[in-house]
């Protein structure tokens, strides 16, 4: 492997890596990210939940993180027994692990059932899901459509981010920059800090006059930490 010294050497590199595999990142790993993002969402919800019911789904989460589709078969029988925010919560683990096998219809099922047993807590991540999943399908007008009904400020960077994948995987370059740009303005506006994926995504489809995300997450973070004096 060659070492690279040269810093613009570095950054082409990582371009050209980038540009040749972001979708399976973009379309695939985003959406098993969901997991982690229930996860904490479910922490959040036991506090004032049954105790039993809370270790019983974090033992068959773990179950399915380690033992993938043979988990499968213990985790359905606490869905069609829990049509709740913890039966749909686990449902989403189970998404990802047939998301991993390839088996997106399977996904789909799984995250309609979260959406529609998962109340407030849940509807806007299966959104988001949903609508990248029609994407890894290439059902890209579905895909938009779908996240053109989100309405949620809250999650306003993730559609953003979202739209701008589908957009890119779609062939809209531009689409996909005005996106992206899109989510970088709302993480600033909420001062949170913007991620070295999205940062990569945007880099990649980059217009003359533009800053660099690179740039404005180092801008960022420099007054992010002046704040905090």
């Amino acid at each position: 492997m060659d070492i690279l010294t040269d810093e613009h050497e570095r950054e082409e590199a990582v371009r050209k890596w980038w540009h040749e595999h972001w979708k399976p990142i973009a379309l695939g790993i985003a959406i098993a990210l969901a997991g982690l993002v229930g996860f904490r969402q479910y922490q959040a919800y036991q506090l004032s939940e049954s105790q039993k019911t809370a270790y019983e789904v974090y033992q068959l989460q773990t179950q399915l993180a380690s033992r993938g589709v043979a988990a499968l078969g213990d985790a359905q029988k606490f869905v069609d027994n829990n049509s709740d925010v913890y039966g749909s919560l686990l449902a989403l683990d189970m998404a990802n692990v047939q998301i991993r096998a390839g088996k997106y219809e399977e996904a789909q099922k799984l995250v309609a059932f979260a959406s529609a047993n998962g109340g407030d807590l849940l509807a806007p991540q299966c959104t988001i899901i949903t609508a990248r999943l029609f994407a890894q399908l290439g059902e890209y007008d579905d895909a938009l459509s779908t996240l053109n009904n989100l309405k949620a400020d809250s999650y306003k960077a993730e559609i953003a981010e979202a739209r701008g994948d589908i957009l890119n995987a779609k062939g809209d370059r531009k689409g996909a920059h005005d996106a992206y740009l899109d989510a970088i303005n709302a993480l600033k506006d909420a001062k949170l800090q913007i991620n070295s994926v999205l940062q990569l995504k945007f880099d990649n489809v980059i217009e003359h006059g533009d800053t660099p995300a690179y740039k404005i997450m180092a801008e960022q973070a420099e007054q992010l930490a002046q704040e905090a004096k």
